[in-house]
């Protein structure tokens, strides 16, 4: 099975990045590409987003660079497109705690209930900050459409980090996924990346029941470190 096969299989995100305007050098060079990801690469939480395996060098094909990885309870794939397009297909970390041993499961783990607070917070933010980088990478000047989708949602209840109060009472999500769609001038990505990631993170958690405020997700986020 593929690894993007597998992290169908349990919950994961799926994230897309679409240059709505061309610049003249398109299509991209392959070799142009892989410099961008890693030079846009995200590592704001001790692991990088999108994951870069120094190990391996990603695959190359006629029209986009691909790197699968698959460690521990890390499953992912990103695909980098000669047309700009960036997209990122990544499991959900608590949901393979139990091919960890890094990360093994306790006895009250079970895969697909979970969706940590902090975590989605530190993804849309992950997602923002590449996006804002990879503009400058390859010169995209212009606006980027950032579409996410995340899979795997019913029954599934949010939970908070051990440092934060727990919630009074459960929120559990009922339908299957969430997408946010929505477009930007690179510069606003540029200049406002945090207060962008904030709007889809209120979005989903509201599926959940939890109409949570803008100061709230904005005090999570002053926990990354910079």
């Amino acid at each position: 099975m593929s690894v993007a096969d597998m992290v169908k299989t349990r919950g994961y995100w799926v994230v897309r990045i679409i240059p709505e305007e061309y610049p003249e050098k398109t299509p991209f060079t392959l070799q142009v590409l892989e410099a961008a990801v890693k030079n846009s690469s995200v590592a704001i939480r001790g692991w990088d987003f999108p994951h870069i395996d120094t190990h391996k060098s990603p695959i190359r094909a006629p029209n986009h660079i691909e790197q699968p990885f698959d460690w521990q309870h890390y499953l992912e794939l990103w695909r980098a497109y000669r047309s700009g397009q960036f997209v990122s297909l990544c499991g959900l970390w608590n949901d393979w705690r139990d091919k960890s041993t890094f990360w093994p499961p306790d006895c009250t783990w079970k895969s697909g209930t979970l969706l940590g607070v902090e975590d989605t917070v530190f993804r849309a933010v992950e997602i923002y900050e590449f996006a804002a980088r990879w503009s400058t990478a390859l010169g995209l000047t212009g606006r980027l459409t950032i579409d996410m989708k995340l899979q795997g949602l019913t029954d599934r209840a949010l939970g908070l980090g051990p440092n934060r109060v727990p919630f009074m009472h459960p929120h559990v999500c009922s339908v299957q996924e969430w997408t946010f769609s929505e477009s930007y001038s690179a510069t606003a990505l540029l200049a406002e990346t945090r207060s962008l990631a904030v709007p889809p993170v209120i979005s989903l958690f509201e599926l959940f029941g939890w109409d949570v405020s803008k100061e709230s997700i904005r005090g999570i986020q002053a926990d990354f470190r910079k």
